[in-house]
């Protein structure tokens, strides 16, 4: 399996660091940190007409609120979703990545956290883990790759209460 880390860890939550080469040596995993605007790059580059299909698609998909829709005041923001989306899909289809990471204290060029585009793509298959923690994003991908496609599914979810 090979994830891609954007960022580094959470500061001062040292549950999501671990021992990256041992998890190599003993499960396979490769973890694979990049800087946020390496993804940002792939990001800038994609096409309006493929935002276009992605906004399309979640109007279709969703019940969007009416402030996100083509007339709404935030409008832009569910483009910037989009936009997100499709370089992160980018990312991770080129580089053969099964998992990833994100961290919100760490955004570099991102206009906003990438929510809508890791929910999508958990739904495909891809394994998540927040604040950087890539040990919960391998188990994820594993739980996903063991229920196949099972009723109900898996997910991630953080619990901040």
């Amino acid at each position: 399996l090979k994830l891609a880390r954007f960022g580094d860890n959470m500061r001062v939550v040292a549950v999501t660091e671990g021992d990256k080469v041992e998890a190599q040596l003993k499960f396979g995993v490769s973890v694979n940190t990049y800087g946020v605007n390496d993804l940002v790059t792939l990001v800038d580059d994609v096409a309006d007409s493929d935002v276009d299909l992605l906004v399309k698609e979640y109007a279709e998909s969703f019940r969007v609120s009416p402030e996100l829709l083509p007339d709404g005041d935030r409008h832009q923001s569910l483009r910037d979703a989009a936009r997100i989306e499709a370089g992160l899909r980018r990312f991770l289809t080129e580089g053969g990545f099964g998992a990833f990471t994100t961290n919100f204290q760490d955004l570099g060029g991102l206009k906003q956290l990438p929510g809508l585009a890791v929910q999508r793509l958990m739904a495909e298959g891809y394994g998540f883990g927040g604040e950087g923690d890539w040990k919960t994003s391998v188990m994820l991908r594993a739980s996903k790759t063991m229920a196949g496609s099972l009723p109900g599914g898996t997910s991630f979810m953080e619990d901040y209460t």
